[in-house]
Order: C-alpha cells, then structure tokens, then sequence
C-alpha cells in the first residue's frame, strides 16, 4: 500500500508562516535596515562599507520577504525599482570612478574637496562609491533570494 502524501503548503499565503516568524521581524527589521545604513555612511571611518552594509540590507529584506512573503515584499521593493537603483548606482560609480582615474591618473587636482579627517563627509568619494556599492551589493542578494525562493536557480 502506498504511503499517504502530505499536501503541500502554499508558502506564499502569509497565515502558511509562523506566527513567531512574523512577529519577532516585524518590529526588528527596521533596526536592522538602520544598522546596514549605519555601516555603509561609516565605512570610511571604522570597518564596514558598502559591502558589508549592503549585505546586511539586503539580508533585512530577504528575512521581511522570508517572514511575510514574496508578494509583500514586492511592493515596496518591485523589479522596476531593483533595475533602477541598479543602473543608477553602477553608472554614478562608473562616471565618478572615471573622473577620478581621468583627473588623479594625470597628477591634477581633482577638484573634490577630502574635509576634515574623522567627519562623516571627510573622506572625498569614498563616501558616495560606499552608498553605491551598498546599494548593488543589497539588491544583488535580494535578488539570489528572490531567484532562490521562487526555484529559478
């Protein structure tokens, strides 16, 4: 005789996932998307960066899709603003990282002002190429999650 199959569970049904789940990463992932942004913005000063930040920004958001679903996730964070924050971070790198290359490569002065050494703006471009790794490192690892849950990869 056959074994008996257990029906599968829809996981996309928000009720489907524990309750403790959702409860505890609700009020937790907020803290968490402040502390990856807290990372990136200090990352010319203490350890950290754009990696390490947008790693964990981007884990924020998988645990919220996680505990709540692909399809709340999605609406704030769609497709159509992963490809946008993408190309935007990319090509301000590219354009910045040119700029640097073009104008420090040649021995001039690049014009960029470096502040005073310990402040939060101290650092010339470090701080704008650090927000635009950030950002490609945290939707990048969203994005294997979301190819990893839906069962694309």
């Amino acid at each position: 005789m056959p074994k008996k199959r257990r029906p599968v569970r829809d996981l996309g049904d928000v009720n489907v996932r524990p309750l403790i789940l959702r409860l505890i990463v609700k009020p937790i992932v907020p803290f968490i998307l402040l502390y990856g942004i807290y990372i990136i913005f200090n990352g010319h000063l203490s350890p950290g960066g754009g990696f390490s930040g947008g790693t964990i920004l981007g884990a924020a958001i998988a645990l919220y899709s996680a505990a709540f679903g692909v399809e709340n996730a999605r609406k704030f964070f769609t497709f159509k603003t992963f490809t946008f924050f993408i190309s935007v971070a990319l090509s301000f790198y590219a354009i910045v990282k040119g700029y640097a290359f073009m104008m420090g490569a040649s021995g001039n002065h690049t014009g960029i002002p470096l502040g005073t050494p310990g402040n939060i703006l101290s650092a010339g471009l470090i701080l704008p190429l650090n927000i635009c790794v950030g950002i490609v490192v945290a939707c990048t690892i969203y994005g294997l999650f979301s190819l990893f849950s839906e069962e694309e990869v």
